[in-house]
């Protein structure tokens, strides 16, 4: 979007967004998805407001759509929300389930911005200064990236962030400040936090027996309104 909008949700909350909107909607069938398409874009126009083109797509995806992709031997399409990568999985039991890890996207930049701190800080603060924020960092990402699913992303974040460590460590001067034995030995004594599951998306304990449809399949999720 590039105005400003008026949301209101069914629980009667009613919010501002600014600049751009993102928006992922979940139909069970593609003709229910093609005709909120065309409303949507129908309405935003009376406002002024748009769709970027370029960032919006309609893909198959659920736990039907990955049945008939199994049994193609297809895959189905992935897409990115929120800064995770939302995929089709499949339990220990062979049931569907979604898949959600660390986006590429996201990885990269969050790796990048590490290192250009790393880089800058080394040699303002006193080591056991920014290593202490360090772990301040690496527990912020886990709180947002440990979902359910998600180990193996963040377990690789955490192993990128301590070679950078070393690096920038070893480049305060001209003289090596550490071997790689005594770095580790220095972790040892001073551990950065490990990766941790901090939002359990698959504890569904509440639900007894199996879920046979879409929750709130009928209910309305959300309407656009003109004003509060």
């Amino acid at each position: 979007m590039s105005r400003e909008a008026h949301v209101q949700f069914c629980e009667g909350l009613a919010g501002k967004y600014r600049r751009s909107t993102l928006l992922t909607v979940c139909f069970q069938s593609a003709k229910e998805a093609e005709e909120f398409s065309k409303a949507l874009k129908e309405r935003l126009g009376k406002y002024g407001l748009k769709i970027a083109e370029d960032k919006s797509k309609t893909i198959e995806f659920g736990r039907y759509a990955w049945q008939r992709a199994k049994q193609q031997g297809a895959k189905l399409r992935t897409f990115d929300f929120l800064g995770f990568t939302h995929y089709s999985d499949e339990t220990r039991n062979g049931k569907f389930k979604l898949g959600r890890k660390t986006s590429k996207k996201k990885y990269i930049q969050k790796a990048k911005a590490m290192n250009e701190w790393m880089k800058k800080v080394r040699n303002l603060r006193p080591l056991k200064e920014w290593w202490e924020v360090i772990k301040v960092k690496l527990t912020g990402h886990y709180r947002y990236y440990g979902i359910s699913g998600n180990m193996r992303a963040m377990r690789e974040f955490y192993t990128e962030t301590s070679k950078l460590a070393y690096k920038w460590i070893n480049r305060r001067s001209q003289k090596r400040s550490y071997t790689y034995t005594q770095y580790c030995l220095f972790k040892e004594h001073n551990p950065l936090p490990v990766p941790k599951i901090y939002h359990l998306t698959y504890t569904l304990s509440r639900f007894k027996g199996s879920i046979t449809e879409e929750p709130c399949v009928e209910n309305l999720q959300a309407r656009f309104c003109e004003g509060r």
